[in-house]
């Protein structure tokens, strides 16, 4: 081992400033898919794991050798959408296709245990060239994905410290594959009983919920006013416009500030006259609407977890305007998300794809839980 404590400790902080990005960008794919799971979760390695890693190998290791320093781990319902997303991951991130391995195809038809698709990634060239992403180059990271019954097979086989390589009774060995295969048969019966459901209405009741509650999102009457989008005009002509329209909006747009441990992340487009938090694009797509939604989220969230980063924001309002001022004790409040709307500054509902309506549901909640009240503001266009 050559790296130093302190190189690690740095490689850590990265890592660990890596895994809330990462980890909604996985959700936002899923969602874009229409791929409902149970949970996405992140964890980073401590300090004490990867150093006892690094000091038993028999043979000199680095820090980037260890794959599995960051991992993330998807539980679906059922076991049939384990490979879907796999398909999924494969086209979303280059993959490490020697370190990643499919642990369900090492039981033999007569063994005993339940294990789960397993990749190492790395973020593809496109998306680690995008800003908020870029300080991430490089950087792998583990995948697991299984399903919920997998994950409680694994989770309880964990909790009783069982391993299949250790010799064990065989009474123990014939009551662990009963197990098995009972999960099993549990597993293809929970997908043969969702199958029967997904011909009935329970689609539609979701799909009722969620609409219930972004109808009532755009319900909300916000006191932002935005100037209107001219077709011809970028995003960049727009902002720039909108923060000499006299709104008391201020431009932030493509600014980055600093996330303790490394990386860079935007924290807003605008700022509003009352430190409200604005996020503008013209989206289209279900995937540039989600991109919209979770990059409020991720912002709004590392501003209200990080110190460093709301001294930073507060740094960079007084750096960019002679007049601006945030209060020392700011914390943000206010979340706006702004899109073209032909009935601006509303917004219906039909002008927000499907998908991305999942995806605004589960932003507004997580917000709310923060205690940040999100609004949509719909931007018209010239006359």
């Amino acid at each position: 081992m050559t790296d130093s404590t302190v190189e690690i400790e740095s490689r850590m902080r990265l890592m660990e400033s890596f895994s809330l990005p990462l980890e909604s960008l996985i959700r936002t794919l899923l969602e874009v898919e229409g791929m409902r799971v149970h949970s996405v979760t992140s964890r980073v390695k401590s300090k004490t794991s990867i150093m006892r890693k690094l000091e038993r190998s028999d043979r000199s290791r680095e820090f980037g050798d260890i794959t599995d320093v960051l991992g993330i781990r998807v539980v679906t319902y059922f076991p049939d959408e384990v490979d879907a997303i796999g398909n999924l991951i494969e086209r979303e991130f280059e993959v490490d296709i020697d370190n990643s391995i499919d642990k369900r195809t090492l039981l033999d038809p007569d063994r005993f245990g339940y294990l789960s698709l397993h990749y190492v990634l790395q973020l593809d060239a496109g998306r680690s060239a995008l800003p908020e992403y870029s300080g991430y180059k490089g950087l792998k990271f583990e995948l697991q994905i299984r399903s919920i019954l997998q994950h409680a097979w694994a989770e309880i086989e964990h909790d009783l410290s069982y391993k299949p390589s250790v010799s064990v009774p065989s009474e123990i060995k014939r009551r662990f594959s009963r197990l098995a295969g009972l999960l099993e048969l549990v597993d293809a019966e929970f997908l043969g009983i969702r199958n029967e459901i997904d011909r009935t209405s329970r689609s539609a009741l979701v799909v009722d919920e969620i609409e219930f509650d972004v109808a009532r999102l755009l319900s909300r009457s916000a006191s932002i006013e935005l100037p209107n989008w001219p077709q011809d005009w970028t995003e960049a002509n727009y902002l720039a416009a909108a923060g000499q329209s006299g709104r008391g909006l201020l431009v932030l747009d493509r600014v980055l500030i600093p996330i303790p441990g490394g990386g860079r992340f935007e924290p807003c487009d605008l700022l509003g006259p009352n430190g409200e938090l604005i996020h503008v694009r013209r989206a289209r797509t279900s995937a540039s609407f989600g991109h919209l939604f979770n990059q409020a989220l991720v912002s709004t969230e590392l501003l209200l977890r990080s110190a460093e980063a709301r001294n930073s924001f507060i740094e960079l309002v007084s750096d960019r305007s002679v007049d601006r001022r945030l209060p020392a004790d700011f914390s943000p409040r206010v979340v706006v998300l702004s899109f073209p709307s032909n009935e601006a500054p509303e917004v219906s509902m039909r002008e927000i794809p499907a998908a991305a309506r999942i995806t605004l549901a589960r932003v507004s909640q997580a917000l709310e839980d923060l205690g940040v009240t999100l609004y949509i503001v719909g931007i018209g266009a010239s006359q």
